[in-house]
C-alpha cells in the first residue's frame, strides 16, 4: 500500500466510523455498504468491509454477519447497531418457527403399528396369520 493510498485508507476509516457512531447515536440501523460508499466516494462496495475488517483487528467494534445482513457492536459506546436485512433475517426465522408450531400442533400423530411377528410361524402381526388374525385399525 503506497503512502497515499494508506492515507485515503485511514480517512475512509475515520468517516465510515464516523458515520456508525452517527448512526448509534441517532438509533438508526447500521449503514450498508453502499451507503457507505457513496459517503466515501468509493467506487468498489467491498471497500467498506475493508474499513470494517481493519476497525475490528484494531478492537474499535466487533461484526457479526449472518445472511444479508451484519451486526456492528461499537466498543467506544458499548452499542450494537444493526442493519435493516438482518432485522428482517430475524422476522423470517420467527414466522417459520411460528409456522413449524402450527403445522406440528395441527398435524394429528401417526397411528402405532404393531409388527410383532406370531410367535409360532413369524408372520409380522400387521399382516395377521392363522394363529394372530391382523389388528383393524
Amino acid at each position: 500500500m503506497s503512502t497515499g493510498s494508506h492515507e485515503r485508507s485511514k480517512l475512509n476509516a475515520g468517516i465510515i466510523y464516523g458515520a456508525l457512531l452517527q448512526a448509534a447515536r441517532d438509533g438508526k440501523a447500521c449503514p450498508s455498504n453502499s451507503d457507505l460508499c457513496r459517503l466515501i466516494g468509493a467506487t468498489s462496495v467491498s471497500t467498506p468491509g475493508h474499513s470494517l475488517a481493519r476497525m475490528e483487528k484494531a478492537g474499535k467494534l466487533r461484526v457479526t454477519h449472518e445472511g444479508n445482513g451484519r451486526q456492528i457492536y461499537i466498543v467506544e459506546l458499548d452499542v450494537t447497531i444493526t442493519s435493516k436485512t438482518w432485522a428482517n433475517t430475524s422476522t423470517r426465522e420467527r414466522e417459520t418457527a411460528q409456522f413449524e408450531r402450527t403445522v406440528a400442533r395441527l398435524t394429528p400423530p401417526p397411528a402405532p403399528v404393531h409388527r410383532d411377528p406370531c410367535f409360532r410361524c413369524g408372520v409380522r402381526g400387521d399382516i395377521g396369520c392363522e394363529h394372530v388374525p391382523a389388528e383393524v385399525i
